[in-house]
């Protein structure tokens, strides 16, 4: 029955921003009202912008429709068309940045004067200042996220289909309707937006978008019931993409001088492509990760955060992995500012980053393993035991840390880890949980404590542990920088030297090399794959290879390959117009 009740507006809020698109791209074109290529800026060629008022105007539909605008999402509507109209004046002739930001603050403070803010303290005044941050915040957040095709649209689709998760489950048929009309405004908006592009929201679109989404999330109290933790959590995880891009790119911006205020294509989807991914791949990345952190919400709030913590633990977890990939991507970006601040020179001057990094992430392992194993050894019962686990979690988490650390395990780099590396962690999960056990032995005579959450945060701390360094290297060998001209290369030798040219033509972009398979001339290894790579054949078989494979150079893996077919090959790669070197030359 509810969704049948919201079928009606999802679909007119559709057709009214499909059938607006196409008029503003048209009323665009005429009046030249577009966007044209910069080089700081992501597209390519001209795109007409308004594309924000078709959905300012089905969302606007909805609201008359179900008399929001006389309700309590009537001021929001309202308050969000016009910042949609200052984004469309911006549009049209440029406004300063603090003109918007003035704009945007008292846009929120006219909203707190209708009773919305968040119930983070027991303070009105601290209340107000953080009600200001949150709206101009996540206003601000999608500006900034407007920087790929159909990214800013797309988070917004999925932030209003949790969000309309949440008001089903709360009952309130009103919020449901507001977020189902929503969904259609970018649901058709999104037919001409989608990669590529064929008109752009423009800041008319991303300010009406950001500002209404962080208005949403005050009109409903009900997840305010709930603790502190719903207040902080549920929003933040709804619109976690924007909040993401704008930390991330705000943090890289400040490390290396420049004006955090200027564009750039430095953002997280631009360094997700500037990586090797193409701008679709880049785009179902984010709006994945926009997707599973809606997913981990609504999980949330329907079923509390006792067990869904372990999940948020593992998504931030993945996302500090993720940052620090993309951290390595070269991107183009504002110029970079004469001086920078002695604070921020210290930061970026800190010896000692890769360290603390690496224990974070092993502390934050620690916890949400000890924490898991209380959950699935008691699970229902888990509340008669929190003041067990809230007691004995300082000394097992110093403990652990300790094991780590006198194993050796802050030595390696993350990015090579091997076997070795691996036993290393086992036997440091090992200690660590043995001396756990043997404190609380001392200290408790182990009363009241369960030999079976000891087994089991043993297991998952390994899991953790290990998953978190094999997820880094997996995400370094996915996302390498890709160079601007790169040569098709076989490599010829299957063994341990080809294995070791392979690695390092993947690490060394200078190099501008791409290994496209191996040569060989044991036939066992013929049809096999080495590190994802298929051995393509022997020397007989070289001339169809490179007929088919378009290479452009074979690379001599090893000295060990016997002299004559080195010269046969040669001869080969001459009649082809293919170049032969040797590894030894290039990897010292």
């Amino acid at each position: 029955m509810a969704l049948i009740f919201l079928a009606g507006p999802f679909l007119v809020a559709l057709l009214v921003a499909f059938a607006g698109t196409l008029l503003c791209e048209r009323v665009a074109r005429r009046i030249r009202l577009v966007a044209h290529p910069r080089e700081d800026r992501w597209h390519r060629a001209s795109v007409p912008l308004l594309g924000g008022m078709a959905i300012m105007a089905a969302v606007a539909v909805v609201g008359a429709g179900t008399g929001a605008t006389l309700g309590r999402f009537g001021p929001l509507l309202l308050l969000s068309i016009m910042m949609g109209g200052v984004g469309l004046v911006d549009d049209v002739r440029t406004l300063r940045p603090q003109t918007k930001l003035a704009a945007q603050i008292v846009g929120a403070a006219i909203l707190i004067q209708f009773g919305t803010l968040l119930p983070l303290t027991t303070f009105p005044v601290v209340n107000v200042f953080l009600t200001l941050f949150w709206v101009v915040g996540i206003t601000n957040a999608f500006n900034l996220l407007d920087n790929m095709d159909g990214l800013a649209a797309g988070v917004a689709a999925l932030t209003a289909v949790s969000r309309l998760a949440l008001f089903l489950i709360d009952g309130d048929r009103d919020g449901a309707w507001m977020m189902a009309g929503l969904l259609g405004a970018v649901g058709g908006f999104l037919i001409r937006n989608y990669p590529p592009a064929k008109i752009f929201m423009g800041d008319a679109g991303s300010l009406f978008l950001g500002f209404f989404i962080a208005g949403v999330s005050l009109v409903s109290d009900y997840a305010y019931t709930r603790g502190v933790g719903a207040v902080l959590v549920f929003p933040i995880l709804l619109v976690l993409v924007p909040i993401l891009d704008t930390a991330f790119v705000t943090v890289t911006r400040l490390l290396t001088g420049r004006s955090v205020a200027q564009g750039g294509r430095d953002h997280t989807s631009h360094r997700l492509v500037a990586l090797g991914m193409s701008e679709r791949r880049a785009l179902i990345v984010m709006l994945g990760i926009s997707a599973v952190a809606a997913l981990l919400a609504v999980l949330s709030y329907r079923h509390g955060f006792a067990h869904s913590i372990v999940l948020l633990a593992l998504l931030v977890i993945g996302l500090a992995l993720l940052a620090v990939h993309l951290g390595r991507a070269h991107v183009i970006a504002a110029p970079t500012s004469p001086a920078e601040t002695p604070a921020i020179r210290l930061l970026g001057d800190f010896p000692y980053k890769r360290q603390v990094a690496t224990l974070g992430i092993d502390v934050v392992s620690i916890v949400v393993a000890y924490y898991a194993a209380y959950l699935l050894r008691f699970e229902g019962a888990f509340e008669a035991e929190r003041d067990r686990f809230v007691w004995s979690i300082g000394p097992v988490l110093g403990l652990q840390v300790l094991a780590l650390a006198a194993s050796g395990n802050y030595r390696g780099l993350w990015r090579y880890t091997s076997v070795p590396d691996l036993l290393r962690l086992f036997r440091a999960a090992t200690l660590g949980v043995g001396a756990s056990v043997l404190y609380l032995v001392f200290t408790t005579r182990f009363e009241m404590f369960s030999r079976a959450v000891f087994v089991l945060d043993w297991a998952l701390l390994i899991l953790l542990l290990a998953g978190s360094r094999l997820a880094f290297r997996l995400l370094g060998e996915r996302l390498r920088p890709r160079s601007a001209v790169c040569r098709r290369a076989l490599i010829y030798g299957a063994g341990e030297g080809g294995v070791l040219t392979l690695r390092e033509l993947r690490s060394n972009v200078g190099l501008g090399r791409q290994a496209i398979g191996f040569l060989d001339d044991d036939q066992g290894k013929r049809g096999t794959r080495i590190y994802g790579l298929p051995v393509l054949g022997g020397i007989e078989s070289a001339e169809d290879v490179f007929a088919a494979q378009d290479v452009g150079e074979v690379i001599v893996a090893s000295n060990k390959i016997p002299v004559e077919r080195v010269r046969r090959l040669e001869t080969l790669c001459t009649a082809r117009g293919v170049l032969l070197t040797r590894a030894s030359l290039w990897i010292g």
